[in-house]
């Protein structure tokens, strides 16, 4: 019995190994967050390292567009809870080299732990606060939840829209009335599908954070939604 546990350990242990490698060889940004000196990446504090070529005026900007997208999320998430590394690019030669391929701004994550790449022009308010909160998202998940999608991917998004308030998928006024775009009956709910659509319509963004302007009316707003998650319950 103890022997087939050892071996069940042993399996459990390389499989996991392995997919550590995987992970490692398909995506550079994680090599850089492992190594950010590898990448020519300078530490500004504990969780932001930035290209070298950038600027000191231009790292201390950034360092404090990062404690504000910071202060914003836990106004409505509560204290932090995601350990991040962030790699901020000062020329696209750097961002292409973490793996970067066209996008502002990306975030990957495994529960509390994130890695978010930034493009030099995704250096803004709005995105910078977009990225991090989906960090502070699957840290509540944690990554059992994650994995298992426990919340689509579209609400991800659209979570993510909300807290960043972005003029682009957001008009003024309150609740429903700040829709643009009404939300197709059915949005995706994997990474995969979510890639595939958003790559064809931006305006599904619009449509994720209008779905859930209109969950959040009538599930109890934030309160709702993370007491759902305390629970371990499957959203919406």
């Amino acid at each position: 019995m103890i022997r087939a546990f050892r071996k069940a350990i042993l399996a459990l242990t390389l499989g996991a190994g392995l997919g550590a490698l995987a992970l490692f060889a398909f995506f550079p940004v994680l090599r850089g967050a492992t190594c950010p000196g590898c990448y020519g990446l300078e530490p500004v504090s504990r969780a932001l390292f930035v290209e070298a070529e950038m600027p000191p005026p231009a790292r201390a900007a950034l360092a404090a567009e990062i404690a504000a997208a910071r202060g914003r999320i836990a106004q409505l998430f509560g204290p932090a809870q995601a350990h991040l590394r962030i790699l901020a690019c000062e020329t696209e030669a750097c961002d292409r080299q973490l793996g970067g391929r066209g996008a502002a701004a990306v975030t990957y994550s495994l529960g509390s732990l994130s890695v978010v790449r930034l493009a030099p022009r995704g250096r803004t308010p709005t995105i910078l606060t977009h990225e991090l909160t989906h960090t502070e998202t699957h840290a509540r998940l944690g990554l059992g939840g994650q994995l298992s999608h426990r919340i689509p991917t579209w609400m991800d998004e659209g979570i993510a829209v909300l807290v960043s308030d972005d003029p682009r998928y957001l008009g003024p006024g309150t609740g429903g009335a700040r829709c643009l775009k009404k939300p197709r009956e059915s949005l995706p709910a994997t990474p995969r599908r979510w890639g595939r659509a958003a790559a064809q319509d931006r305006d599904i963004y619009a449509e994720a954070g209008c779905a859930v302007l209109l969950w959040m009316a009538e599930n109890g707003g934030w309160a709702g939604l993370w007491a759902r998650v305390a629970a371990g319950r499957p959203l919406p």
